[in-house]
């Protein structure tokens, strides 16, 4: 039972690890465009300079584009995958992380 619990534990350690080294700072590859705005390459958050309800989100990039409610990227609502467009109600910012 000990050599289970380590094993369990080790394992866990391992993946935890993985998956904190794959979140990239990088930015996406690509084009974003959030009601009538434009992004290359976008990075963090994007908040919209034309509101729109719905907001149209054009995710042109490699990467999901995760939607929020408030200006700060702080209230999720949201994603649109790469290459995929979406209209989503009460949309005020878009970050890539």
């Amino acid at each position: 039972m000990r050599r289970l619990a380590t094993t369990l534990g080790v394992l866990g350690s391992s993946v935890a690890l993985t998956l904190g080294l794959t979140q990239s700072a990088s930015a996406a590859t690509g084009t974003l465009m959030f009601n009538g705005g434009r992004w290359e390459n976008p990075t963090g958050c994007h908040a919209s300079n034309w509101p729109g309800d719905p907001a149209l989100i054009i995710n042109g990039t490699d990467s999901i584009a995760y939607v929020y409610s408030d200006l700060y990227c702080e209230q999720f609502i949201s994603i649109v995958l790469p290459l995929q467009e979406g209209t989503v109600p009460h949309a005020w910012s878009v970050a890539f992380h």
